[in-house]
């Protein structure tokens, strides 16, 4: 009986010891950039369902809501004041998630009192929003004020989210004080 011995060399028996600790950086690396990616993607994914608006549309068209559309607050509330109306000044940010509750109310409930109520949109990451805040006492957003026509006297104000059947008993208020 006879035995075959087969001859290998060393280079065939083993990896090579260079390379073996480069496929494991490389490895790592590739999986640090793909966890990076997972979390950019996710939070682009969560800030533009957060927020309800794409970067392409701002404004009223297209089915935007009225507390995202950035417009001059100083000048919306100076021509609210002149309409001799209530005024309804909401003080909001589109990202905080309280801010983010109440506006999704405004849109629902704002429509059925357009006739008698103006409402003011503040946006507090705009300049003129902030420089609207400044003529008002508060702390926190958001924050509603509900004036009387001529935006002299505040006849109440809230602060934080609220759903809609508050919100239209403080448009009612607001409306029957007239």
């Amino acid at each position: 009986m006879s035995k075959k011995v087969s001859h290998t060399s060393p280079v065939e028996q083993a990896p090579d010891a260079a390379t073996a600790p480069d496929r494991s950086k490389a490895t790592i690396v590739l999986a640090v950039v793909a966890i990076f990616l997972g979390f950019v993607v996710t939070k682009l994914v969560l800030d533009t369902g957060a927020t309800g608006v794409s970067s392409t549309s701002e404004g009223a068209e297209g089915g935007a809501s009225i507390t995202s559309v950035r417009n001059d607050a100083v000048a919306d509330y100076a021509a609210a004041v002149a309409s001799g109306k209530p005024i309804y000044v909401l003080f909001h940010s589109l990202t905080c998630e309280p801010c983010v509750e109440i506006s999704e109310v405004v849109d629902q409930v704002m429509p059925g009192y357009e006739d008698d109520v103006i409402f003011v949109n503040v946006i507090m990451d705009d300049p003129s929003g902030q420089q609207l805040a400044a003529d008002f006492a508060f702390q926190y957003i958001p924050t509603s004020f509900f004036l009387a026509p001529g935006g002299e006297t505040v006849v109440d104000s809230y602060t934080g989210a609220m759903d809609a059947t508050a919100m239209r008993a403080y448009l009612e208020a607001l409306t029957a004080a007239r």
